[in-house]
C-alpha cells in the first residue's frame, strides 16, 4: 500500500515524463496547419451549405460560440476565434444564412438618420453553432463542431463535424489567449452589469432604432415613461435609451404627454436573484397595444440590495457531496480583464481553477530550483465579474521559472474545517507573486512541509480533493 505522503512525489515524476513526451507531437512553426486546411477546405463549406440549404436552418439566425461540454462560454480563446472567423467568411457569402448583428465594440460615431443604420435581424439566435477544443489522451487535440437548437434545448441530430491532430506552435499559443467574447454581450450568457448601464442603453437603442427603420412610422414623438416605483437601474436605463434615440432627426423625445404620440416604457423581470431580463416596449399613446415587432430585450446582472460584490461564489451543498476540481488551465488574457495592474496591456498568463462544492481553494507551485511557493496569496485575482461561479483566477508569475525549471502546480479544494488547517500551512510558504526572494528551497524544510500537508489531506479525505499539472 502506497502511503499518502508518497503521492505528490510520484505524481511529479509522472508529470515530468509526460511533459517531455509531448514535444514530439507538436509541429514546428514552419509546418502547415492541418487544422486550418480542414476548416477552410471541409468544415466551412459544409457548415455554409447546411445553413444555406437545409429547410431547418435556412433564414434562421445563427451565432457561433465556444462550447465547453454542454455549456456556452462567455469567453473565447484565440484559436476558436480564428475558426469562427473562417466560418463567418463562408457563411456571410452564402445566400439564406442569417447572422444576427452582435456588436463586438461600440460604433465609432452615432448615426444621425435612421436610414444610415446598418441593421440585420436583431432577435436572439435560433441556433448556436458551437466550437469545442479539447486535448486527447495522446496529447493531440480534438475540434468538435455541433449545433444547438435554442428553443428545443437539444442538439441538432446529424449536425456534427470533428477533427483530431496536432496543433502548430502558433495555434497552441492562440489556444492559451483567452478574452471575454464581447460579441455575446447583452445575451443571457454574458449579461450587462449595473456598471454598464450606458452600454446596455446603447445596445437597446440601436436595436430599437433598427426596428423603427423597418416600420412605416412618421412623426415619431416619444415620451419615456419611467415610473418612480421602478428599480433604479431600469429608470437610469430608460432615460439613457431616450437620450440615444433623441439623436436621430426622425425621432423627437418629449417630456410632454400631450405632444407625445408614442410611449416608451421598460419592464424588468427577475430570473435569478442577480439576473434580470430587461424589455423596452414602444406603444402608440393610449392604445395599450404593443407596436408589432417593436419590443427588444437584453440581460442585466443586478446585485440584490445590500449585497456587495464578492470575489467568487462557490456552491455549498450537503456534506455528503465531496469537493471537486473540474478544470485547471493556464490561459492568457488581455490586460484589464480582472488580472491586476501587473499585467499591463499585453497578454497576461492566468491560471484558472474551476471548483464545485468547495469552501476554499489553495494553489502551490513546486519548481526544481525555485522550490515551493504559493499562488493563493497576492497572485489571487480580485476579479468580481461573477461570470463563472466557482472559478478562481491566479496571476501566474512565469518570470520566476525558466524552461529548465518548469514547475508543477497543485490545486487543493477543501471544505469545512480543512480551510483553517490548510490556511495555517500556507502561511509558511513564500508568495510566488512577490518579486523579492525565492520559494522554500531547503530540502529538509520542503519535505517536512509536504509531509504535514499530506497528513492533513489523508485525515480529511471526504473534505479534500487535489489535482496537479506541470506548466507550461
Amino acid at each position: 500500500m502506497i502511503r499518502a505522503h508518497y503521492l505528490l512525489p510520484v505524481l511529479l515524476g509522472l508529470l515530468l515524463v509526460a511533459g517531455c513526451s509531448q514535444h514530439a507531437v507538436r509541429p514546428s512553426n514552419a509546418e502547415a496547419s492541418s487544422l486550418h486546411q480542414w476548416v477552410d477546405g471541409e468544415l466551412a463549406p459544409w457548415v455554409a451549405s447546411q445553413l444555406g440549404q437545409h429547410p431547418r436552418f435556412r433564414g434562421e439566425p445563427v451565432i457561433i460560440v465556444r462550447f465547453d461540454g454542454d455549456d456556452i462560454q462567455p469567453d473565447i480563446d484565440g484559436l476558436t476565434r480564428r475558426i469562427r472567423d473562417q466560418l463567418m467568411d463562408s457563411m456571410l457569402n452564402t445566400p439564406g444564412v442569417n447572422v444576427p448583428w452582435q456588436p463586438q465594440q461600440p460604433a465609432q460615431q452615432h448615426h444621425r438618420r435612421l436610414d444610415q443604420m446598418q441593421c440585420g435581424r436583431l432577435r436572439d439566435a435560433s441556433y448556436y453553432i458551437g466550437i469545442e477544443i479539447t486535448r486527447t489522451t495522446t496529447a493531440q487535440f480534438r475540434v468538435s463542431v455541433r449545433a444547438l437548437d435554442v428553443q428545443a434545448g437539444e442538439w441538432v441530430s446529424g449536425f456534427s463535424r470533428n477533427w483530431s491532430g496536432s496543433l502548430t506552435s502558433a495555434e497552441l499559443r492562440a489556444l492559451q489567449e483567452r478574452r471575454t467574447d464581447e460579441s455575446l454581450r447583452g445575451l443571457r450568457v454574458l449579461p450587462f452589469s449595473t456598471g454598464q448601464t450606458d452600454l446596455a442603453a446603447a445596445y437597446l437603442a440601436n436595436n430599437l432604432s433598427c426596428l423603427l427603420r423597418q416600420q412605416d412610422v412618421e412623426d415619431l414623438k416619444i415620451r419615456v415613461e419611467s415610473p418612480v416605483s421602478a428599480a433604479k437601474p431600469l429608470r437610469s436605463l430608460l432615460d439613457l435609451v431616450g437620450n440615444n434615440l433623441s439623436r436621430y432627426r426622425e425621432v423627437q423625445v418629449t417630456d410632454s404627454d400631450r405632444q407625445a404620440n408614442y410611449i416608451l416604457r421598460g419592464e424588468m423581470h427577475r430570473i435569478r436573484p442577480d439576473l434580470h431580463q430587461v424589455w423596452v416596449v414602444l406603444q402608440p399613446k393610449g392604445s395599450g397595444m404593443h407596436l408589432a415587432g417593436m419590443d427588444t430585450a437584453t440581460w442585466l446582472r443586478v446585485l440584490p440590495d445590500g449585497d456587495r460584490p464578492a470575489s467568487r461564489s462557490v456552491a455549498k451543498p450537503g456534506r455528503d457531496v465531496k469537493p471537486s476540481i473540474a478544470r485547471m488551465e493556464l490561459v492568457r488574457r488581455a490586460g484589464g480583464e480582472g488580472n491586476g495592474a501587473a499585467c499591463g496591456s499585453g497578454n497576461c498568463p492566468v491560471l484558472e481553477v474551476d471548483v464545485e462544492h468547495a469552501d476554499a481553494v489553495f494553489v502551490i507551485a513546486h519548481g526544481n530550483r525555485d522550490g515551493l511557493s504559493k499562488l493563493s496569496g497576492e497572485c489571487l485575482s480580485a476579479d468580481v465579474t461573477q461570470t463563472y461561479p466557482g472559478r478562481f483566477r491566479y496571476r501566474y508569475p512565469e518570470s520566476r521559472f525558466t524552461t529548465s525549471d518548469w514547475p508543477t502546480v497543485y490545486a487543493i479544494a477543501v471544505r469545512g474545517d480543512m480551510q483553517q488547517q490548510v490556511s495555517r500551512l500556507m502561511q509558511d510558504l513564500p508568495d510566488a507573486c512577490r518579486p523579492a526572494g525565492r520559494g522554500m528551497t531547503h530540502a529538509g524544510s520542503r519535505d517536512q512541509w509536504l509531509d504535514r500537508l499530506d497528513g492533513v489531506i489523508a485525515a480529511n479525505r471526504d473534505d479534500t480533493v487535489w489535482t496537479a499539472r506541470r506548466l507550461p
